[in-house]
């Protein structure tokens, strides 16, 4: 590549940012798929979503951000001899995950979030867990079998 293409490709790079910039959800999605790959960990694929007969993307094609809830959102996970189930909904102007996880120990259950913050999960002796005021944006839940192999859900969005 020549110096003239290499300006004419920057000026277009910068045009483009100026006129339609990448939306912040966006960016928060694609680090969270990244760091999704966990080599010592189990994934445990979403196999039911109750919004998935309006999209099965949490992203519009046309990057226009995150699609907001369906409420109450269920969701379903499976993998890794773990099955979690999620409801997410919004109570007085929060956001709320009520859950259950079977074939996981109870400690050690966790709510990850893109941004780097972690929630621990009070998950009682039925496997079954509240969390209320959870920012939205990109998710995943992470837990450990009987046998400690550590499990985590594929991204979802709250």
């Amino acid at each position: 590549m020549n110096d003239k293409d290499a300006r004419d490709i920057a000026h277009l790079r910068r045009l483009a940012n100026e006129t339609d910039p990448v939306p912040e959800a966006v960016y928060a999605a694609a680090k969270a798929a990244y760091t999704t790959r966990d080599l010592d960990g189990e994934l445990a694929a979403l196999v039911a979503d109750s919004a998935a007969a309006e999209a099965t993307l949490a992203f519009d094609a046309v990057r226009t951000g995150p699609r907001q809830p369906v409420e109450p959102r269920l969701l379903s996970f499976r993998g890794g001899g773990v099955q979690v189930e999620l409801e997410i909904s919004e109570q007085a102007d929060q956001l709320c995950a009520t859950g259950q996880i079977s074939g996981a120990l109870a400690e050690g259950s966790v709510l990850e979030r893109a941004d780097g913050g972690v929630q621990d999960l009070d998950v009682d002796e039925l496997g079954r867990f509240l969390v209320i005021g959870v920012p939205p944006g990109p998710a995943r839940v992470r837990c450990r079998t009987v046998a400690g192999v550590r499990v985590l859900t594929s991204w979802f969005w709250l």
